[in-house]
């Protein structure tokens, strides 16, 4: 699985731990599911690496809100491209908690997608493979205007008519 974050393709640090795997790779940064997060929340605070949280579909981020400032990554689930929960997480996480770190989106994300989750606060998307990467950049830059606000904070079409301006600021 390729990682683009913030439009880069990086490697991912994250192990996927299970829940019934008792140990945690020392010092490797980790990605657990909100179960093993709720039931090991003290263990996985004192790790001596990076922890994340698998956020699923069916999952809202109330259930880890309060301990957003322990989680360097959120991964919300997406286990089919018409689902849109995690778009509401995600906004939610950034709009409602103010959570800075890493929202990524995990499991069924097509290119079309992209844009929207990035405009929900999501910076990093698993994808299949990097052949394909050219086509992620561009479907970044496919909508140039916008109607909404939202966590990426783009200056709405309308405000920029009110003001005279152009996209292309």
């Amino acid at each position: 699985m390729a990682l683009i974050k913030d439009g880069q393709l990086v490697n991912d640090p994250y192990v996927t731990t299970a829940d019934d795997d008792p140990s945690l790779p020392d010092g490797r940064a980790v990605l657990v599911s909100v179960a093993r997060w709720r039931a090991d929340r003290a263990n996985l605070i004192s790790h001596n690496g990076l922890v994340g949280v698998r956020l699923d579909s069916d999952q809202s981020p109330d259930l880890i809100a309060d301990d957003l400032k322990y989680l360097a990554v959120v991964a919300v689930a997406f286990p089919t491209f018409s689902d849109g929960r995690g778009f509401s997480a995600a906004r939610a996480l950034r709009e409602r908690y103010g959570y800075t770190g890493e929202i990524r989106a995990t499991g069924h994300v097509i290119r079309d997608q992209y844009l929207f989750l990035h405009r929900c606060g999501v910076n990093a998307i698993e994808v299949a493979g990097t052949d394909d990467l050219p086509e992620w950049e561009i479907a970044m830059k496919e909508i140039s205007l916008v109607y909404q606000t939202t966590a990426d904070k783009r200056e709405p079409v309308m405000s920029l008519r009110r003001r005279g301006g152009t996209a292309a600021e």
